[in-house]
């Protein structure tokens, strides 16, 4: 595999950023409070129905407790939930930054709903539904009388989501993607087990397909089904090398499971790179098909084709249909190529896309050494990932308008659990991912963001905070009686308005710069043998970037930092949307035309641009001046409490 890189294990960063650092306290105070026993009632109630259990015994089987309401979790697609919700609880288990008290809660909520679930397992033990566990509702007696309904439907291509099915195998990718990530990261061997039996229920279901219905299958939404089967092909493949007993014996059956959710024929479709090929296209549908083609190549080398397909599809996206943010689509689906002025509303970005392609990013970087998606990953995670949270509450995002004028809508703590409500739980329990990647010989530094990286051999400390300061230090320790074996790569941002400085222990440093791109500097390990202080200096400034469809259509960052205007609270409504999804109902202005009034020309205002948008000292506040609008720009990430304009048409 060529340029191999690793993200550092899960335990060994903690983020010490104070903004970040309270997004993962308050998400885990939000886990915490949820019920567990609702959380699971539906899993629990579909145990005891194969169990044959009448009225009574199911109620106390069930604690006497309901799904949680809302229209998602007491529906056709409840369950779904509770598959992040044990991503996000095992992140949080190995995440640094939890104090002791909350890491005894998180780990003890963590292995109560593993110990309940495999109780639900085990009671299908000998039966046609050995190895099977969901959590959906059951809206009439014909779904009760044959849990399996909604799989069966969906084989039949009968896909009403209030009467047929609501994507099952989307569900299950939750669930299963869920139990692998407790078994690599909080290390939890009976999510293994789970996930192994539930594997194996998953291949029996798609052993018996035919060629027409596994195309029928295909045809609704089945999230990353492929992904997690492969990533689940590979845990046990480890396991199976060591010896291990808790290896599936058969592991072709789940190689072969994760195939046929491999939708090739769509992968040769956007391989052609055909004009407008996604449009009208579901986004959040299609993104996870492709991370499962790039885990097919992770899982075989061999299988190079599958990277091409994963490759082609995250360029195309981000070229042809991202915002600035790095986030994507208009109500949930992509448009026509280059097509995004037109669609700037009140529900673009939706937040499972970018958390999609955040990941997605991350593990191409890891396979290719590409430091494009490096680059994407950063400004994904500052001003699309950050900006999803309600910084007081802990709540998040449904969808980010890139629409001047609306606000952000945020979930509540027990009635909208949408699907970007358990992306948003996994999303600030691991914002340590992606600051580090190692190979063999080699650290990279990815993100500057105040945070602590522990290895066998060395610590490093970064110290920095972009909103304040140019600068960022680092500090690399090693252990007694270590040298430091890493030649240490520094990421050289795509924002950069200069090329950066660097010294150690004040003295200027001889540091190679990898590639013609100058995409990395290098400092060799004979330079950083006994450790030290380094300090990079990363030149900062204002730049700005339009959209094809909309060339006098302007956004401005400052560094990483996307800005957005203040436009007040006065317009702060909400209505319903979709499935029961909550948006913004109004438009705190009527229209997103700057005129200028000072400068000569649009070129001039833009290429003088530090002249019309002035920071103040010492703040990432910008006053606009210049033009018939008083507006003050601040960075985009924490603006939550307000209405905000992002794009702005720019004239005379």
């Amino acid at each position: 595999m060529k340029n191999t890189w690793t993200l550092v294990e899960h335990r060994a960063v903690k983020v010490t950023d104070k903004y970040y650092d309270e997004a993962l306290h308050i998400d885990v105070k939000n886990m915490l409070t949820l019920d567990a026993d609702r959380l699971l009632a539906g899993f629990r109630e579909t145990a005891a129905i194969i169990a044959g259990m009448d009225d009574e015994a199911k109620k106390e089987f069930m604690k006497g407790k309901e799904r949680y309401g809302g229209s998602w979790e007491n529906s056709l697609i409840g369950g779904h939930t509770l598959g992040h919700y044990i991503t996000a609880l095992a992140q949080a288990v190995g995440n640094p930054g939890l104090s002791e008290a909350e890491k005894k809660d998180v780990d003890a909520r963590l292995d109560y709903i593993l110990d309940a679930l495999m109780e639900c397992q085990k009671l299908t033990e000998g039966s046609q539904y050995e190895g099977y566990i969901f959590g959906s509702d059951f809206p009439t007696k014909e779904f009760s009388d044959n849990v399996l309904l909604q799989f069966d439907n969906v084989e039949k291509g009968l896909s009403d989501l209030f009467t047929q099915a609501w994507v099952p195998w989307y569900t299950m990718h939750k669930i299963l993607t869920g139990l692998n990530a407790a078994f690599i990261i909080a290390r939890k061997e009976t999510a293994l087990k789970l996930a192994n039996n539930l594997g194996l229920w998953i291949a029996k279901r798609t052993e018996g397909w035919s060629e027409e219905t596994n195309k029928t299958v295909l045809s609704i939404e089945y999230g990353g089904m492929n992904d997690c089967l492969y990533g689940l092909f590979v845990i046990n493949r480890e396991l199976k090398e060591k010896g291990s007993a808790l290896a599936i014996e058969d592991l072709k059956r789940i190689f072969d499971a994760a195939h046929r959710f491999d939708e090739t024929e769509l992968f040769e479709k956007i391989l052609s790179g055909k004009e407008n090929v996604l449009d009208n296209t579901h986004a959040n549908t299609t993104i996870p098909k492709f991370i499962g083609a790039l885990a097919r190549y992770e899982a075989d080398t061999s299988q190079a084709k599958y990277l091409e397909y994963a490759e082609s599809f995250f360029d195309m996206v981000v070229s042809k249909h991202t915002y600035v943010t790095g986030g994507n689509s208009e109500n949930e689906h992509f448009g026509k190529d280059y097509v995004l002025d037109a669609e700037r509303t009140h529900v673009n970005n939706e937040t499972c896309n970018t958390y999609n392609m955040l990941k997605f990013a991350r593990r191409l970087f890891a396979v290719t050494g590409k430091k494009k998606y490096l680059d994407y990953s950063e400004r994904t995670l500052i001003n699309a990932i950050m900006a999803s949270q309600n910084h007081e509450t802990g709540f998040t995002t449904y969808f980010q308008p890139m629409a001047t004028g609306y606000h952000k809508v945020f979930n509540t703590l027990d009635g909208n659990f949408w699907c970007c409500t358990g992306t948003g739980y996994e999303n600030f329990t691991k914002l340590q991912r992606g600051i580090y990647y190692r190979a063999e010989g080699k650290m990279l530094v990815s993100i500057y963001l105040a945070s602590e990286l522990t290895t066998d051999d060395y610590k490093l400390i970064q110290e920095c905070d972009l909103t304040k300061s140019e600068q960022v230090k680092i500090i690399i320790t090693p252990n007694q009686g270590k040298n430091i074996e890493d030649d240490l790569w520094l990421r050289i941002p795509e924002w950069v308005a200069d090329m950066p400085r660097i010294t150690l222990n004040g003295k200027d440093v001889d540091a190679g710069v990898h590639q013609e791109e100058k995409d990395f500097i290098v400092i060799s390990k004979e330079i950083l043998s006994s450790g030290g202080e380094l300090v990079l200096e990363l030149p900062m400034g204002l730049h700005y970037e339009n959209l094809p469809d909309g060339k006098t259509t302007y956004a401005f960052l400052y560094g990483p930092y996307l800005l957005s205007a203040r436009l007040g609270t006065a317009k702060m409504k909400t209505k319903s949307h979709g499935v029961q999804v909550s948006v913004p109902a109004e438009r705190a202005v009527e229209s997103d035309e700057i005129k200028l009034t000072d400068a000569g020309s649009v070129d001039d205002f833009l290429s003088n641009i530090e002249r019309y948008l002035v920071k103040r000292q010492d703040e990432m506040e910008f006053d606009l001046k210049g033009t018939d609008h008083n507006l003050v720009f601040t960075t985009h990430y924490n603006q939550y409490r307000e209405c905000y304009g992002i794009y702005w048409k720019i004239g005379q």
